[in-house]
């Protein structure tokens, strides 16, 4: 056989495309474009498998993460009387602090003045001399821990807050006798849009002008309810934020209508209803009315139980109280504070089934209001700007055996009490004098977390929320869809 024989049978064995046959191998371009289209709708319909269907695993819900805080505002609403004092501003210990923006509205003014710089550091105190609204603005390391105060030693005295989104109020009123003024302050040069649910006998209140509220960047809103929607008795009301940062705050004024001297006070806000409301600085022999809201449908039974340096009990013979939904309900605390239950009380409690508003109206040669106090953390300094003048200073609310230090610091930055221990308990309150010059006061609680109020003593009526300085921001976990 010759050799070109041979390699044609090779060749012919090698190209075969089947048994019995012999050809020649055409090679053909793949199409990339072909493959494509052949390979990219499979590989889609099992990742949508393993992303949609019934196995797959969703993601966990996390916590938001803290990070310091960049910008803070702190408000301190208008002096109710000559006799308030400054406003004076200091930070919680820790803080590195630095120059921070002072805006002012004089007297009746709306607008909110240009900038004026002062440094506030820990355990310091800057005084603003001034019986007007005021905004103090820090950003970056100048934002955490900003606290801010009225020392004089006034009636009425206003807490100095920062922007909130969510705010509950119960005990207001529409009318001559009692009359309430919602004041809206916006620290931001944008506009920020209020909404307001007000709530009576009847249930919610349909009210226009309180729908949609323009707040100007840097302006000062005033809403009397008396003139936007003047009604008889007791109301609750229901504040939101929907655009902007908005700081809120009520004063409320009790008129006898010619037969004395108008009182006022300012009433807290409530961050949102809670099925326990503790609500610290109620005196033994206070004379008044505790109001209760119930912001949902179903009707809610609440019990209302007194906190004494001994003990917290339900007075004997004091029936709970119904609170159908959407209304408010009115006990009279002389129902509560019956000379049996008064000896040694130091606040009230109010639990129940369901989530309530909850506040306390003192009423007597001065016009003292309660709201609900607000936890400490345990082992997180809280400072608190206070007025001068006696007080005391009333703790509750540990749930355990714990210790609680407390530091004073007077107008010059003198300290009154270093460091004071003091040991709480479950189940009971406790009150520590304060000296009458002290006007910076902070609290650390040890292994248990606390609630606590300055407790205008003499002859004034009146309470001050301690309440957490804010320091951290809290940064959402963000997962992709």
């Amino acid at each position: 056989m010759s050799d070109q024989q041979a390699t044609g049978r090779r060749a012919d064995r090698a190209g075969a495309t089947a048994p019995g046959r012999r050809g020649i191998v055409r090679r053909r371009k793949v199409d990339v474009l072909v493959v494509l289209g052949m390979v990219l709708p499979t590989v889609v319909v099992t990742a949508l498998a393993l992303t949609d269907g019934d196995d797959a695993q969703p993601w966990a819900d996390a916590p938001p993460s803290a990070a310091r805080l960049t910008d803070a505002s702190v408000a301190c609403a208008a002096a109710a009387s000559s006799t308030a004092g400054d406003v004076v501003v200091s930070r919680v210990p820790g803080m590195k602090g630095g120059p921070v923006d002072v805006r002012i509205a004089d007297g009746s003014a709306v607008r909110l003045g240009d900038p004026d710089q002062v440094d506030v550091r820990s355990g310091e105190l800057a005084s603003v001399r001034t019986e007007g609204d005021v905004v103090v603005t820090g950003e970056d390391t100048a934002a955490p821990g900003l606290v801010a105060g009225r020392t004089g030693e006034a009636r009425a005295a206003a807490e100095c807050r920062s922007p909130a989104f969510d705010e509950w109020y119960v005990g207001i009123g529409a009318a001559a006798r009692q009359s309430s003024t919602i004041e809206l302050v916006n620290p931001d040069a944008g506009p920020a849009i209020v909404e307001i649910a007000l709530y009576g006998h009847p249930g919610l209140i349909e009210e226009k002008e309180l729908h949609g509220i323009r707040v100007p960047g840097r302006q000062v809103m005033r809403l009397d309810l008396s003139q936007v929607t003047p009604r008889r008795g007791t109301l609750a009301a229901h504040v939101s934020v929907v655009r902007g940062r908005v700081i809120t705050t009520v004063r409320h004024t009790y008129d006898p209508l010619g037969r004395g001297t108008p009182r006022i006070d300012f009433l807290p806000a409530q961050a949102e209803p809670a099925a326990e409301n503790l609500l610290l600085g109620v005196p033994e022999d206070g004379d008044g009315t505790v109001h209760l809201f119930n912001p949902g449908e179903d009707e809610v039974r609440a019990t209302v139980r007194v906190v004494s340096d001994k003990a917290t009990f339900t007075p004997a013979g004091l029936d709970d109280v119904v609170v159908p939904g959407g209304t408010v309900r009115q006990v009279p605390l002389s129902d509560v504070l019956t000379r049996a239950a008064g000896d040694g009380a130091l606040g009230l409690q109010v639990v129940s089934a369901e989530p309530l508003v909850a506040s306390v109206r003192l009423l007597g040669d001065d016009l003292g209001l309660v709201a609900p106090a607000t936890a400490i953390d345990q082992d997180r300094p809280t400072t608190s700007v206070v007025p001068a003048g006696p007080k005391a200073l009333v703790l509750a609310g540990a749930d355990g055996a714990g210790v609680v230090r407390v530091t004073a610091i007077d107008a010059r930055g003198r300290v009154l009490l270093d460091e004071k221990r003091v040991e709480v308990g479950a189940d009971r309150g406790h009150r520590v004098p304060l000296p009458d010059a002290a006007v910076l006061v902070t609290v650390e609680a040890t292994n248990t977390p606390i609630a606590g109020t300055v407790m205008l003593t003499g002859d004034r009526i009146g309470v001050l929320r301690l309440r957490a300085a804010e320091v951290d921001a809290e940064v959402p976990v963000v997962r992709p869809y």
